[in-house]
């Protein structure tokens, strides 16, 4: 009798392990296709909202390109750069003061000495340049980021009546670890997002009106970043679109800067709510429990390996800029996310 007991214990415990498995991929595949048709998606618009890109700047050399890369953009509709240079030094400022001139396209250029006491850099940045946007929609783009010609367009072109936010994707370049888990990171959000479940933007692009910008920078100013993914959380799930429109940065060149960025982005989740933690929790603690479960046995292993290929899976049919082999890189990506609470134990205080 144990040892019927024992089989039928052992054959229930396959069939969880397996059906976690099963969940996981079809959830990380649904999300790939769920992105790739985004991206393939074309647009008829008859008209388009006026928009004002939003970016803030604090390195010098950083700025210039910026202006620069967007000459090729076109839009068919009013548009204009709002840049905050923010603490940048004088030659830095003159730098993009020349561009600004030269270039087919309005800049306003407003300058940030010093941050105000209880605001952090980068909201306080974008607040003094909010006060100056002429226009109702608000696109806010990181100083490192690259876009295409038809970028505006394809991100703007999903706003209708009853949206008020679109979240785009915000790719980083490379073969490295960094650039393996922001692609996973935006198939995951961008993919909620279009199924009714926004939680995250960033800063490498979204689109969002100014009332709602201005409410989240005023409300969470203290918190180093979180910019765009709390301020998204304040706008209604049903008034939030995807667009498969997308941006490139380069990926952080090394660990350390990586683990920093990372640092200071933990820090903005202890003020997302409990289910949303939960439920983004839930997919981390199941990929490397099956890891964990097929070490600890010896066996089982196709259930790991299924939800490993799923998610390799789904960048490749999103077309991330990644690296061929970046692939493995994801198990380790993995146990970075389950030990990124721990990380965000020590605060950081400056952008």
């Amino acid at each position: 009798m144990r040892e019927l007991l024992g089989l039928a214990g052992d054959k229930l415990a396959w069939i969880a392990i397996y059906a976690v498995a099963g969940i996981l991929a079809l959830y990380w595949v649904a999300l790939g296709v769920t992105v790739w048709r985004l991206r393939r998606r074309e647009r008829e618009k008859k008209a388009y909202p006026p928009v004002s890109i939003l970016v803030a700047t604090h390195r010098p050399g950083e700025g210039k390109r910026f202006l620069e890369g967007l000459r090729t953009l076109r839009y068919a509709a009013p548009w204009e750069v709002v840049m905050v240079m923010d603490r940048l030094p004088p030659g830095a400022r003159r730098e993009i003061d020349e561009v600004g001139k030269r270039v087919a396209f309005p800049v306003q250029l407003v300058a940030v000495q010093e941050t105000a006491p209880g605001w952090s850099p980068k909201k306080y940045a974008l607040a003094k340049g909010l006060e100056r946007v002429r226009y109702e929609w608000v696109v806010v783009l990181d100083a490192d980021v690259e876009v295409s010609q038809t970028y505006l367009g394809s991100l703007m072109g999903e706003v209708a009546e009853g949206v008020d936010a679109v979240v785009g994707l915000g790719w980083l370049r490379g073969s490295g670890v960094a650039a393996w888990e922001a692609a996973l990171i935006q198939i995951e959000s961008v993919g909620r997002a279009a199924w009714g479940c926004a939680y995250m933007a960033t800063g490498r692009g979204w689109a969002v009106r100014k009332g709602y910008l201005l409410t989240g920078l005023y409300l969470w100013r203290a918190v180093l970043s979180g910019d765009d993914d709390l301020t998204l959380q304040l706008v209604p799930q049903g008034r939030v679109r995807a667009s498969g429109a997308e941006t490139m940065s380069e990926a952080p060149a090394g660990w350390y800067t990586h683990l920093r960025r990372k640092q200071r982005h933990v820090q903005t989740g202890r003020h997302y709510g409990l289910g949303l933690i939960v439920s983004l929790g839930i997919g981390v603690i199941g990929y490397v429990g099956l890891w964990v479960l097929a070490a600890w046995q010896g066996e089982a292993w196709a259930a790991p390996l299924l939800v490993w290929g799923a998610r390799s899976v789904a960048v490749r049919i999103s077309r991330a800029p990644v690296g061929w082999w970046s692939w493995a890189w994801d198990p380790l990506v993995g146990v970075m996310q389950l030990g990124y609470p721990l990380l965000g134990l020590r605060r950081v205080r400056r952008w």
